[in-house]
């Protein structure tokens, strides 16, 4: 008997066929697409280089304080938050990595939301939003240790994070084939002062037992649970906001999540496909940019209305420029070089960022305000939100994961263009 199975029939080996074309196609439109994105990218870069070397011919120099020798916008502030939403750390100087400044929103507190995300998440992230007690907790600059003594710990977390000109980089207590990557958070004045340490020692976090995947927005995130004691500490603090916070987890995050492609520059994709970059937990992109004379108009109108003068950190930034021609100047920048030679990084300044209520939580008490939300809308509104910093991704290149930034580094505009926001139209009073 013959068993052999019957060949194929014409209209089934069509199908086949069709769907052969579609597989190829489809593999054809998206190679093309990585080709496109690699070209445009290599060609916007190859352009910002020559306007950057043209740059280093006329460069404005500056004293090691940060003082002026010429005239030109220049970094006057630099900030790293360890944990997203806790309080911000001041830093003189930084670096790079693939997600933005090193350091800067590697974890965050979430708690249990199975409807997230279209049921995606088991977890959603938590804020000041709806948390404005996370402002009154402190998170270190990580350290490398040697030693479980906590005593040996803290005192250098105090050493650290006291020094007058700190960066972002971490502290090696002693040289050890043994060391841990430590973060301390703190809360409490005086003899109430608490602290809980987290271990964030890459051994540590691939080892840790517990994952979730977490709601960040429209992204979802694969996070780990770095642990009972951080999550008690920080529940503890935060359930005088709402009962229910008490199930609040602290998580750290080992990779990143891209940017929208709808706000990448072309000079902002990396490698040889120009793939899109990547932030940490940031609300979506690595680099939030600030400028003085901004927040001294919005203070000034503050001031007016007879309310208090707000101080930058309302706003979370990453990076603080001063000296800018007039307030917000900022909305037209579209690359900015930090520094001068080979130490000089290129940002590339992506949408401006929507302000929350957040920016109405005092970084210092937690207590929550009214402003700078009604005055932001009278002159800085489009549909629904109001506008205040710049959203910026690193240059594509690679170059700026070498480079350290600093206060008192010189700011060169490389080119301008029209404002980018979430939506078309003009920045206003509200309507």
């Amino acid at each position: 008997m013959n068993t052999s199975s019957p060949p194929p029939s014409t209209s089934e080996a069509a199908i086949a066929l069709s769907i052969f074309a579609i597989i190829v196609s489809y593999l054809f439109v998206c190679q093309r697409e990585h080709v496109c994105n690699a070209i445009r990218s290599k060609l916007a870069r190859r352009e910002l280089a020559k306007l950057s070397l043209a740059d280093d011919a006329t460069a404005t120099t500056y004293s090691s304080s940060g003082e002026r020798a010429g005239s030109g916008p220049v970094v006057t502030g630099i900030f790293i938050h360890p944990v997203k939403s806790l309080r911000p750390v001041p830093v003189s100087q930084t670096t790079f990595d693939e997600c933005g400044l090193v350091g800067d929103r590697r974890l965050m507190v979430v708690r249990p939301s199975y409807s997230s995300n279209g049921g995606a998440a088991t977890h959603r992230f938590l804020t000041q939003r709806q948390a404005p007690s996370l402002a009154t907790i402190d998170a270190s600059i990580p350290v490398e240790v040697e030693s479980d003594r906590l005593e040996d710990i803290d005192d250098l977390i105090d050493e650290k994070n006291n020094e007058d000109d700190k960066d972002s980089t971490m502290t090696t207590m002693k040289s050890s084939k043994t060391r841990k990557t430590i973060i301390r958070l703190s809360h409490g004045e005086g003899p109430h002062r608490a602290h809980v340490h987290i271990d964030i020692t890459p051994s540590t976090l691939k080892s840790l037992p517990i994952s979730y995947r977490a709601g960040l927005w429209e992204d979802v995130v694969n996070v780990v649970d770095v642990g009972d004691a951080a999550a008690s500490f920080v529940a503890n603090i935060i359930k005088a906001d709402a009962p229910n916070f008490g199930d609040a987890r602290v998580v750290y995050v080992a990779g990143g999540r891209k940017i929208n492609d709808r706000y990448c520059p072309d000079a902002a994709r990396v490698g040889l496909l120009g793939s899109l970059p990547e932030t940490g937990l940031t609300d979506g992109f690595p680099i939030l940019v600030t400028a003085q004379s901004s927040l001294a108009e919005l203070n000034r109108r503050l001031k007016i209305k007879g309310d208090k003068e707000l101080p930058m950190s309302r706003f979370r930034p990453n990076i603080v420029i001063g000296n800018t021609s007039k307030p917000f100047d900022e909305d037209t920048w579209k690359a900015i070089r930090i520094g001068t030679g080979p130490n000089s990084i290129i940002l590339h300044i992506s949408k401006g960022c929507p302000r929350c209520k957040e920016s109405c939580t005092d970084q210092v008490t937690g207590e929550r305000f009214e402003e700078p939300l009604l005055t932001l809308a009278d002159f800085r509104s489009l549909g629904p939100d109001v506008y205040f910093g710049q959203n910026a991704t690193l240059h594509g290149d690679n170059s700026s994961r070498k480079a350290m930034v600093r206060v008192g580094d010189p700011v060169t505009i490389l080119t301008r263009g029209d404002p980018v926001f979430d939506r078309p139209g003009i920045v206003g009073p509200k309507v």
